[in-house]
């Protein structure tokens, strides 16, 4: 099914992107919930090293969190608009945990670029520090890990919500009678909460602190996708 929204984009729901999202996904919010409680555990029960990069990732994995559950608060309301718009942040906050994690100097070249910014009055021409994480984590992949399914969903899933989040206009209204539209769009917002999810699994994973109830848990859930 295609469906053109009156002033955003037309959006293939029967692209191969949406059909390796869990079926789960769009009908209802029970999935999302799953979702969102091994993330809250993974919160709670990692132990990040006792560093600045630890904090970073503790920080930045809170975000994920909350971005997520935002997303879950308002689908329930059917503020579509603003569930669009929180699909990007959520990934680009997942992907800085990662980069983090395989990379010990990401952090400090975020904490760099901030500090560069404030220095200059937040004058200069802005750095993608979402591309740099992408780049970080591509090429932690190519030596590393492998491109795994997760990883090549999360990057389609992420061409759509970039879209989405500056041309999906007035989607509350557009979908107000259209039930099979938003439950694709909730099946979209479920797949960037566990691409989310599986990113710090990843993260956590690769700096050694998985062995936890929390993570063994949510690699379950993230294996059945």
């Amino acid at each position: 099914m295609k469906y053109t929204l009156k002033y955003s984009l037309e959006i293939d729901f029967q692209s191969s992107t949406f059909q390796t999202l869990p079926a789960l996904a769009g009908s209802g919010l029970e999935y999302l919930d799953q979702l969102l409680e091994v993330l809250s555990q993974l919160v709670s029960q990692t132990g990040w090293p006792e560093s600045q990069q630890g904090e970073f990732l503790d920080y930045a994995t809170r975000d994920v969190y909350e971005f997520g559950l935002a997303i879950r608060r308002e689908a329930a309301e059917k503020r579509w608009s603003v569930v669009a718009a929180l699909m990007r942040p959520l990934h680009e906050r997942s992907e800085y945990v990662l980069a983090a994690a395989v990379d010990s100097s990401f952090h400090e070249k975020f904490l760099k670029y901030l500090d560069s910014q404030a220095a200059r009055g937040f004058t200069d021409r802005p750095r993608n520090m979402d591309s740099e994480a992408r780049g970080t984590i591509d090429r932690w992949a190519t030596t590393s890990h492998g491109q795994d399914g997760i990883l090549e969903i999360s990057k389609s899933l992420n061409r759509y919500g970039s879209l989405l989040l500056h041309h999906g206009i007035g989607l509350s209204g557009a979908l107000a009678n259209n039930m099979e539209t938003r439950c694709r769009l909730l099946e979209m917002a479920s797949g960037r909460v566990l691409c989310a999810l599986a990113n710090v699994l990843l993260a956590i994973q690769a700096l050694g602190v998985n062995d936890t109830e929390a993570w063994y848990k949510a690699k379950g859930i993230v294996s059945q996708a």
